[in-house]
């Protein structure tokens, strides 16, 4: 066995280690940010990701407490709160009749809509605060992130 690449191997592993560090204490503190802009608002963060990820066609229970990082029973309390306030409602799935699909109602759409809006002008307000140069890197780096998230779906973790 050829041990010529192992230093550059160990090398470029090393680099990954440091990435993902850095890169999992950045998201933390964007995470601490948008959770951050609560305040008295109609939603809880966790709430409005929940009902993102309904978009489009719903999701299963399961799906919805893996997403969310809780347990089925945790993430059932949160769509009895969703489902009572009138934003989402539950259907036999059609692919499978032991499950449900949670899915927004055109009510949870609307709210959805005003709270992602409300959010963005935050977000857009802090973001006045960075350079023109700042600006292009955020934008350059978000489709790396997106890729990113992209593979985390697929992998199933």
């Amino acid at each position: 066995m050829d041990s010529s690449h192992a230093p550059a191997n160990d090398d470029r592993r090393a680099r990954m280690l440091r990435s993902a560090a850095r890169l999992r204490a950045v998201l933390r503190q964007g995470v601490y940010f948008l959770r951050s802009m609560e305040g008295a608002r109609e939603l809880t963060s966790q709430q409005i990701s929940l009902l993102t990820m309904l978009k489009p066609g719903g999701a299963r229970m399961t799906s919805i407490a893996s997403n969310l990082g809780v347990r089925t029973p945790t993430a059932t309390q949160s769509v009895d709160r969703l489902s009572k306030a009138g934003l989402v409602q539950r259907d036999p799935d059609p692919t499978d009749a032991r499950a449900v699909l949670v899915s927004l109602t055109p009510q949870g759409e609307e709210v959805l809509a005003r709270e992602d809006q409300h959010r963005s002008e935050r977000v857009a307000d802090v973001l006045s605060e960075l350079s023109a140069e700042e600006l292009d890197l955020l934008d350059a780096a978000l489709p790396v992130l997106a890729k990113l998230a992209r593979a985390q779906e697929s992998s199933g973790d």
